[in-house]
């Protein structure tokens, strides 16, 4: 298992220092865009390209918005959402099972015991889908950082591909949708424009993120009293 994590972050190491030095003088999202300019003929193999491509880049710690972006670019807006939040899903849970199998129990056996590391296993075992949905919605930490570090904390799968499945919305909404606007020549929006429409659909994320957490919370209350006045019945009237 040593020998297997050496040679996983040797080839991280190298994947890295080839992409940034591939990518010095070339920007990558527009050279992508160019080859998919006349390539409607060949969506379904490119779409296969892609989907190898965002998988790859994921596990090695490489930027992907430029695929979601592509796909936008390439497909209708909503089937191009669909596909970039399934690819972006199935790449980030591959990632969170190579970390996990071969990393975490290494983590643990040298930091596990720090106090840091026990109060945010503590919240992520209290609120772990909530946790993995808003790190990812709000742009805060760079996704990479977050496949990497969330499968270390002792996160479950299950919480972290809830989590995972809603925090990747608001990242395909807003790739895609900047594809799918390049592609009819309607991104003429200025910087300050752009952010205020990444922070619009990010709020929006927020919102209904925060309005499910309370309600949810109100409802396990609410079934907690009803419980509660069931097995302790309120006296009677004399």
């Amino acid at each position: 298992m040593r020998t297997l994590r050496f040679v996983i972050v040797f080839f991280l190491i190298l994947v890295s220092g080839g992409f940034f030095y591939v990518t010095a003088e070339v920007d990558i999202q527009t050279f992508i865009l160019n080859l998919l300019e006349h390539s409607h003929e060949n969506a379904i193999v490119i779409v296969l390209v892609i989907t190898g491509l965002t998988i790859f880049s994921t596990a090695s710690g490489l930027p992907v918005f430029y695929f979601s972006v592509a796909l936008g670019f390439l497909l209708p807006f909503l089937p191009a959402i669909g596909l970039a939040w399934i690819i972006n899903l199935v790449a980030v849970m591959i990632t969170y099972i190579m970390v996990k199998k071969v990393f975490s129990a290494s983590f643990r056996s040298r930091y596990g015991q720090k106090k840091m590391i026990r109060k945010i296993n503590e919240r992520i075992r209290k609120y772990g889908p909530w946790t993995v949905a808003m790190s990812r919605g709000i742009y805060i930490i760079p996704t990479n950082i977050l496949n990497f570090s969330f499968p270390l904390s002792r996160i479950t799968a299950r919480q972290y591909l809830a989590g995972t499945m809603a925090g990747l919305v608001p990242e395909c909404l807003v790739n895609t949708g900047t594809g799918y606007l390049l592609r009819h020549q309607f991104m003429l929006l200025s910087e300050p424009q752009q952010n205020l429409l990444k922070s619009l659909v990010i709020g929006g994320f927020l919102v209904l993120m925060i309005a499910a957490f309370l309600y949810l919370r109100f409802r396990k209350k609410k079934i907690e009293q009803e419980s509660l006045s069931e097995i302790v019945p309120m006296p009677e009237d004399e």
